[in-house]
Formats: C-alpha cells, sequence, structure tokens
C-alpha cells in the first residue's frame, strides 16, 4: 500500500511539474516546424523525389508526412493537457482561498510588517472618519469591508481579485484549444477530389495515403471555366460550378474558385486543381497546309484516337495527345500534368489503309515539324477536352472549439496582464482628541505602478478627511 501510495504521489509530482510542461512545449514546438518544413499530405512518389527512398521510409514510420494527425501528436497534445488539468487541480484550492476567504482582519503587528504603509491623525468622529476613507476607496473602485469596535474601526478593500483566476481561465482556454485540435485529429479529414465536367462524387481520397472517405452526399461539377493571361497559356482564374445533391435533389449551388470555397454540413471545398482528360472525348483542330503549292489551307477537327479525311486519298489520324508534353526517362513522351500548358499531338497520315508517315504538332513552337517533305503540314490551333476539376476536401468539426478556446484565452491573458489584485486594510484607532488612521496596501503584481496608486489613493483620503499633505 505504501508502495502505491509513494508511485501515486511520484506520479501525481511528474504531472504537476513546470519541467514537463516546458518539455512538452518545446516538443510540440519542434515538430510543428517539422511540419512546416516536411510537405504534408503529398504523393509518395514527391517524397521520393525530395528525401529519397530512405528518407520517405523514415517519413512514413515517423507520421512525419501528416504531422498534426499523427497518434504521436495527438498523445502530446493529450499529455499537454493532463500537464495543465493535475497542475490546475493542484494550485487552484490557494487561488480560490484569495477570492472566497481573503484576509480580512489581520492584527496590527502583521500589517505593520507590510509596504507600502501610511500614518495620520484626524480630528473627525470614529464613523465620520470611516465613511470618508471608505468613499475614496470607492471612487478609485474598491469594494468595502467594515468592521466597528467600541473605539477601533477597520476597511478591508480590495479589486481586480478575478486576476487570481486569470491563470486557470488561461489554462482553461490552452485545454479547449487542446480538445478542439483533438477532435479535429481524430474525427477531422483533409483530401481532394476530382470531378469531371457533368459527373458527380462522393468519394475523398486522403492526402498521403490511399484511404477514401465516403460523403454522405454527392458533389456535381456543373462546368469547368478557366481563362488565361492574353497570349500566354498562364491561366489568370479558374472556377468551378458546383452542386450539393441530397438523395439525388439538388441542395446548394455554388461558384468555387481560389480563396472562395463552398462550405456544407461543416465540410468545405476548395478549388484546388484543374486538367484536362486527353484521352477521353478530346476534339483537337487543326489547320492543314497542302504542299503541292496550289490547294489552299484548310482547318479539320479530329478525336482523340479518330480519323478525318484529308485530300487526295489521304487520311488523318490522331495517335495520342499531351496537354503537357515533357520527355521522360529514355525521352519518351510523357505528361507533366493534365494542364494546356505545352500542347503537343501525334499524328499519323496513311492511304489506302497504309500509313505514310508520323509527324508532331507543337502548339508553341509551329515551325517544328518531324518530317519533310510531306505531303501536308500542321498547325495547332485549338483544343477542346474534356475538363475536370480537383477540389480539396476538408473537415474540422473542431475548428469552433478551438476559436472558442482562442477567445477565451484573450481574455485569461486580459486578466493576467492587465489586472492586478490590489487590497487595502485600514485600521482606525480612537485616541481620545484625535484618531490616528493607519493604511496598507499590498498587490500581488506590478508593484512599482501600485507604489504610485497608493500615494494618488492617500492624496485623496487626506483631501476627504481635511488633512494637510
Amino acid at each position: 500500500m505504501k508502495k502505491s501510495e509513494g508511485f501515486v504521489g511520484k506520479l501525481w509530482s511528474f504531472f504537476t511539474s513546470l519541467k514537463l510542461t516546458i518539455f512538452l512545449l518545446f516538443i510540440l514546438a519542434v515538430t510543428s516546424i517539422s511540419g512546416t518544413l516536411i510537405m504534408q499530405r503529398a504523393n509518395p512518389q514527391q517524397y521520393v523525389k525530395a528525401y529519397g527512398a530512405a528518407g520517405y521510409r523514415i517519413i512514413k514510420v515517423l507520421g512525419l508526412y501528416d504531422v498534426y494527425h499523427s497518434w504521436w501528436f495527438l498523445l502530446l497534445l493529450a499529455f499537454l493537457a493532463l500537464n495543465l488539468i493535475i497542475c490546475s487541480i493542484e494550485r487552484f484550492p490557494r487561488a480560490w482561498r484569495f477570492v472566497k476567504e481573503p484576509l480580512r482582519w489581520p492584527s496590527r503587528e502583521v500589517l505593520e510588517e507590510m509596504k507600502p504603509l501610511e500614518r495620520f491623525n484626524v480630528a473627525l468622529s470614529l464613523d465620520e472618519t470611516l465613511d470618508k476613507i471608505q468613499g475614496a476607496l470607492k471612487g478609485k473602485g474598491y469594494r468595502c469591508e467594515k468592521k466597528l469596535d467600541e473605539r477601533l474601526g477597520r476597511l478591508f478593500a480590495q479589486r481586480g481579485v478575478i486576476n487570481r483566476l486569470g491563470v486557470y481561465v488561461t489554462h482553461t482556454s490552452v485545454l479547449i484549444i487542446l480538445i478542439g485540435g483533438l477532435i479535429g485529429g481524430i474525427w477531422g479529414f483533409s483530401g481532394g477530389m476530382t470531378i469531371v465536367e457533368g459527373e458527380s462524387s462522393r468519394n475523398v481520397t486522403i492526402f498521403g495515403s490511399h484511404k477514401v472517405v465516403t460523403l454522405p452526399f454527392d458533389v456535381r461539377c456543373d462546368s469547368f471555366q478557366v481563362t488565361y493571361y492574353p497570349g500566354t497559356m498562364t491561366p489568370k482564374d479558374y472556377r468551378s460550378t458546383v452542386t450539393i445533391l441530397e438523395n439525388g435533389k439538388p441542395v446548394v449551388t455554388k461558384d468555387v474558385r481560389v480563396n472562395h470555397p463552398l462550405k456544407y454540413k461543416g465540410i468545405s471545398f476548395y478549388q484546388a486543381s484543374y486538367g484536362t482528360i486527353s484521352n477521353r472525348e478530346g476534339l483537337l483542330t487543326l489547320e492543314v497546309i497542302p504542299q503541292n503549292g496550289k490547294d489552299e489551307p484548310f482547318s479539320v477537327q479530329v478525336k482523340v484516337g479518330g480519323e478525318v479525311p484529308l485530300k487526295d486519298g489521304y487520311k488523318l489520324r490522331l495517335v495520342a495527345f499531351f496537354p503537357d508534353l515533357v520527355l521522360g526517362k529514355n525521352n519518351q513522351p510523357m505528361n507533366r500534368s493534365e494542364e494546356l500548358r505545352n500542347p503537343a499531338a501525334l499524328l499519323e497520315v496513311e492511304k489506302d489503309w497504309s500509313p505514310q508517315y508520323r509527324s508532331w504538332v507543337f502548339a508553341f513552337f509551329p515551325e517544328v515539324h518531324s518530317v519533310r517533305n510531306a505531303p501536308f503540314r500542321f498547325r495547332y490551333l485549338s483544343f477542346e477536352g474534356l475538363q475536370y476539376t480537383g477540389l480539396q476536401v476538408s473537415k474540422d468539426p473542431g475548428v469552433w472549439v478551438v476559436w472558442a478556446g482562442c477567445i477565451l484565452m484573450l481574455v485569461g491573458l486580459t486578466v493576467c496582464f492587465f489586472i492586478s489584485h490590489r487590497r487595502v486594510w485600514v485600521i482606525v484607532e480612537d485616541r481620545g482628541r484625535r484618531r490616528q488612521v493607519l493604511v496598507v496596501g499590498n498587490v500581488n503584481r506590478n508593484h512599482a505602478a501600485f507604489s504610485q496608486h497608493f500615494e494618488e489613493l492617500i492624496k485623496e483620503m487626506r483631501g476627504a478627511l481635511g488633512v494637510s499633505q
């Protein structure tokens, strides 16, 4: 039993330690910095490219790809919350005694050991002296209590006693913020969803993993629009018209743009990316330039994988389309993205069911051709592909709890740093022809400001009693 009590006592002392608080705050700060420096919720390929295969394995094992939702980060928050709770339980009774059971009537000997202190004599009666001093104290915002004996009168006045509880208001606010963080970390999520124009989805892929969250409603992309800066393919603005469907019926329709999210039932949808599906229902428009010197150029439209007739028995087939062409390993063509940043098309010309030649067409390099002396040359005009929108989807059910904690923290910090607990004791002793007044003050913080305040208070009392300075 004694061993058990000893263990419990040591455990209690461990959680009431200020060193533990500082250590936990330091570790949380370091891990928060790591969450800023290391990419969060990215694809495995991005981590391998940035940190190497070994670095990715370490990041994966430690959960550094999603620091703020990792089990150990949530455990640190829980330990900090427990530390604050036990510290508050340990120290709160003493602060509460200051509020509920203040030191009202200490002996003269105790008061004469305190500073600041002031003595003076008055010629007024005992009751009148007490009343005028009490009026001066109330004029400075003090709450007064009076005790009157036969030849001795006492006053106890205080203001700002709420300061004694300010630190516990701050502790409570931190706990509320931690609880909000835990709620968001456990029941919240952040991921992405890709929706093709005219289609809908309710599946959200969580960033940094293959986990899929199914929403309780459908999200439909009605249309997608992108505008470019003049003369370039740099996007100026892009937006998605999104409709929320409940049981197949539309309930909300809104244009989602960058920094203009759609929020529905605690879930936020942000415009994150977009692209063009180049291998499905895409329509490429080309200018065909005959090289015989007789025929005029003309335009054709061809679908990906489709073919169109040209002239003199020739046919054109669109073998492949690359919205953002780059060369990969072994100079193999590949897409860097699905956005129209560097459009290029691979064409094949045939005649009498026999392939004649293949030719590349580049949107930004119209003079580059892979085949010379061919019967036709081609120039890229436009591509109308089926577009999709990439939405970032996040849910944080603890966000309002965090905001409530932040507001409460401002209140607590204001009480801690801008309010001080000021106490004043007054003893008025009847000594026959005169009354001797003893005034003593005490404050728990900002002693220099209180010394000046005490001097002003004595000046007010002397003026009310008609005593010369």
